[in-house]
């Protein structure tokens, strides 16, 4: 089943999330995305504190698992950067697949599992549904996989499977049996509010972050009338969980056509995205500080946050005006 993914983000590398904090200066100002800060920056925030620390994703899937589920070709992959937000918010994130099949695994495990079962369940509206994962029904499958989400006590669960022959689930919710059966009980961890540069100053809100009338003052004519829209899906998905949990920020102006005219995230506390020891490929960031995707878009730090902006059809120095109004 595919995954809707935020746009803001790059790639994130194999990963277990098991870094502790040290203590480091007060973040400096807006910094340009043209020129992303390196580790040698002492004001980058440290690594994010794991629920489970020390827990391996072979733990989780044992090699022979993940080869019976997605064949012999399948290999540890590096999940996409869009998982950032769970591992701000102390999860763990693993990632298998088969590049010859375009066969997949993703688990995603994560602490104070109470709240985020609350949650998935105020979206599909079962709030009858067992909080046991002896019985697993957050199960639900297509032609192309199967998504789990199990309540395990204090720890919750999202299995995604992709390019299976598993019509029931059956197969996949093994999987999350399996791994929170391996998986030690969560070290509860403080949960990050409001954004990590300037507390207090409706950075939760789209239209505070970057009003709409500055964008109309870059962008012309052509964004009279723009306005934001909820990004969010009908449905779960546990990234978009976890960056609200955090404090953070998804978001998308349409113009009074409804075309997309920008997609900003902002992540608070994430500006260790940066650090040359982050949990992240190399590759996902470019030497101009630019998302890899198929749109072009600026990435920056803004004091603690980490933060990405994309605007469709805008040349690279509008996107980049409209950055510098962001980090404002």
């Amino acid at each position: 089943m595919g995954r809707a993914a935020l746009v803001a983000i790059v790639t994130i590398a194999a990963l277990t999330a098991c870094v502790g904090p040290s203590p480091h200066p007060a973040s400096g100002g807006p910094t340009a995305g043209s020129t992303p800060p390196t580790s040698s920056s002492r004001d980058l925030p440290d690594l994010p504190v794991a629920d489970f620390p020390g827990l391996a994703c072979e733990q989780l899937a044992r090699p022979d698992v993940v080869a019976g589920l997605l064949g012999d070709g399948a290999a540890t992959v590096a999940p996409s950067i869009a998982e950032a937000p769970v591992l701000q918010d102390g999860g763990t994130v693993c990632a298998w697949a088969d590049d010859t099949t375009g066969a997949s695994l993703t688990i995603r495990l994560v602490g104070e599992g109470v709240d985020h079962w609350a949650a998935f369940n105020h979206w599909y509206e079962h709030t009858d549904w067992t909080d046991t994962v002896g019985e697993i029904n957050g199960t639900r499958c297509s032609d192309d996989g199967c998504s789990i989400h199990a309540l395990d006590g204090e720890r919750f669960i999202e299995v995604d499977s992709v390019g299976l022959d598993d019509p029931d689930g059956q197969r996949t919710e093994d999987v999350a049996r399996a791994a929170l059966a391996a998986a030690p009980a969560p070290t509860p961890h403080p949960v990050a509010s409001g954004s990590g540069s300037a507390p207090g100053t409706g950075s939760r809100s789209c239209t505070a972050t970057l009003p709409e009338a500055s964008v109309q003052t870059i962008l012309g004519t052509g964004a009279a009338g723009a306005s934001y829209v909820s990004t969010a899906t009908p449905s779960y998905h546990l990234v978009q969980d976890a960056l609200t949990r955090v404090g953070g920020l998804d978001c998308r102006l349409l113009s009074a056509d409804s075309r997309e005219l920008l997609r900003f995230t902002v992540l608070p506390g994430g500006a260790w995205l940066f650090r040359d020891d982050a949990p992240i490929d190399g590759a996902g960031i470019d030497d101009a500080g630019s998302a890899g995707d198929e749109d072009a878009s600026e990435t920056a730090q803004r004091g603690d946050d980490w933060v990405n902006l994309r605007a469709p059809g805008a040349d690279e120095e509008t996107t980049r005006a409209l950055l510098a109004e962001l980090l404002r």
